[in-house]
């Protein structure tokens, strides 16, 4: 299912501090119905598909879906489905604790290979990269054109308000066990970094959180992209104090950042 919101384009200023959340908030036209309520129509990953065979429940919203499909896309799925050895005959189950906007975009990757967060901006193909570094992206116009590279993300719809949900969709993904989707989170999580590191609503201490809460210590994937971030951008514009407050938190972590060896003068923190 594609999203059908209009692009919008996010403004290069300092963000207020974020609190952190371990799960994404949910857009009122896209809030799912409580459990409590009748029940709901039900929404197909694609259309003019065959008769579906499974529904997935997620905060009292209901997927239709194909069993071949999940069985197909995640272990997870494939053990439900075949316990011990003997198929389920179930026709439905409800995944706890995962949000119903989430489970639609792992749902649509099931179906496509692909999913799409609205509320997107396209990234120029005509210029040269000018992303890398505060410099040149205050500088002269033609300052990239030195460096002779073209954006490794020219042509991509992306947000800054995509990182926190591509990291949702990494640790959904390790919970069903599906390597696949990992790895196309990881990449959108590349991507957002690269163009929005020092722009307002990237998040970075909520993704922070959630990748080092809600994956285990033996998986770095996500991990591992957010410090390497910090180490490229040390302090970053878009820091108020909310990033280094959670290093404060956890020292590990910190260690290996290592903005205590940067003047603060030369980090071009911004404070209010």
């Amino acid at each position: 299912m594609e999203p059908t919101t209009q692009p919008s384009r996010d403004l290069k200023v300092v963000p207020t501090t974020p609190h952190v959340r371990a799960t994404q908030a949910i857009d009122a036209d896209h809030t799912p119905p409580t459990p409590s309520k009748p029940k709901v129509q039900e929404h197909t990953p694609t259309l003019d598909y065959e008769a579906t065979d499974f529904t997935v429940i997620c905060e009292g919203q209901r997927f239709a879906t194909h069993k071949s499909v999940l069985e197909t896309s995640s272990p997870y799925f494939a053990c439900m489905f075949r316990f011990n050895g003997r198929e389920n005959n179930d026709k439905e189950v409800e995944i706890p604790d995962v949000d119903a906007i989430i489970m639609k975009h792992i749902l649509d990757f099931m179906y496509t290979s692909t999913y799409q967060f609205p509320n997107a901006t396209t990234i120029s193909s005509s210029d040269y990269c000018n992303h890398s570094t505060f410099a040149l992206l205050n500088g002269p116009n033609k300052g990239s054109l030195i460096f002779m590279r073209k954006c490794p993300c020219a042509g991509k719809s992306l947000s800054a308000s995509h990182l926190l949900l591509h990291v949702h969709v990494y640790t959904v993904a390790d919970y069903f066990d599906m390597e696949d989707l990992k790895k196309y989170a990881r990449k959108g999580v590349v991507d957002v970094l690269h163009v929005y590191w020092q722009y307002k609503g990237l998040k970075l201490a909520d993704a922070l959180e959630e990748a080092f809460t809600s994956t285990p210590d033996d998986d770095t994937g996500i991990r591992d992209l957010l410090v390497d971030a910090m180490v490229e951008h040390p302090g970053l514009v878009v820091d108020e104090g909310d990033v280094e407050d959670w290093l404060e938190e956890h020292p590990e972590v910190r260690d290996r950042v290592n903005w205590d060896d940067y003047p603060k003068s030369s980090r071009q923190r911004r404070k209010r």
